[in-house]
């Protein structure tokens, strides 16, 4: 499937990508977390959720970058 990439939220060690899929029109999230593999600093996937809507799907990232929004793999909080 193929997705655009409609928005960007970072904050800290925390970044989310807002995308729309083309082929269904659905909306989702990637969430990524920054962490020290092997010594050096790396972007991790943490996981994808997708959303009904444009609206929920950027509320829902502003509320993982802001620290409101968690998963099990997240190794810092942000405040």
């Amino acid at each position: 499937m193929i997705k655009e990439l409609y928005h960007q939220y970072t904050r800290d060690a925390r970044t989310a990508y807002v995308y729309k899929y083309v082929d269904t029109g659905e909306w989702c999230c990637e969430y990524y977390e920054n962490q020290v593999v092997d010594g050096e600093h790396k972007k991790v996937f943490s996981t994808e959720e997708l959303y009904l809507n444009e609206n929920l799907a950027e509320s829902e990232a502003d509320k993982y970058v802001l620290g409101m929004k968690n998963f099990e793999e997240n190794k810092t909080e942000t405040g």
